[in-house]
């Protein structure tokens, strides 16, 4: 008689799981994947966010300090895109727009999901951002802003400027 085998069920010693813990695992994984999931996507769009602002703000330093050296003057970069999307707008919609082609603006990326415009020796900071405009200084100041989370109710804010390049932000995770 085989020995794994009394009237046709297993040996006590070769136990499985019963169906209660298998739908208890179950129950444990849904939950973590509910609180899990939304936060890793407002993580990507964080992360999306802030690495394109940090291109694009590299850029615009560099082609305003150019921009200077060639006419003794910051320029201002009028608002492009003109909306915030969490799909992009293409980069060649601003290449168009005069401004950004006096400082030859040409950030490596071809998608833009914020929107972006560059104050220079003017203009007012948005509020919540610290910033104090030199009064013998030429300077010039970027803003970003971008809706990450695509409701388009907060967006993030992003701020940089020719005094301190060091990127601040606000609502950074909405």
């Amino acid at each position: 008689m085989d020995q794994g085998f009394i009237e046709g069920s297993r040996v006590r010693g070769q136990r499985g799981f019963t169906i209660i813990e298998l739908m208890i695992v179950v129950v444990v994984l849904a939950v973590l994947a509910v609180v899990v999931i939304p936060q890793f996507f407002t993580q990507a769009s964080k992360v999306k966010s802030k690495s394109e602002v940090a291109a694009v703000f590299a850029e615009i330093s560099i082609k305003e300090e150019q921009y200077k050296v060639d006419n003794g003057v910051y320029s201002n970069i009028a608002e492009c895109p003109t909306t915030t999307t969490t799909t992009g707008v293409s980069m060649s919609s601003c290449m168009s727009d005069a401004d950004w082609v006096a400082v030859r603006m040409n950030p490596a990326m071809e998608i833009l999901r914020c929107k972006y415009q560059v104050w220079a020796d003017g203009g007012v900071a948005p509020a919540g951002f610290v910033f104090t405009a030199p009064a013998t200084t030429s300077y010039y100041f970027a803003v970003a802003t971008c809706d990450g989370d695509g409701d388009s109710s907060t967006n993030a804010t992003f701020f940089m400027s020719s005094i301190n390049s060091q990127i601040q932000a606000q609502n950074e995770g909405s």
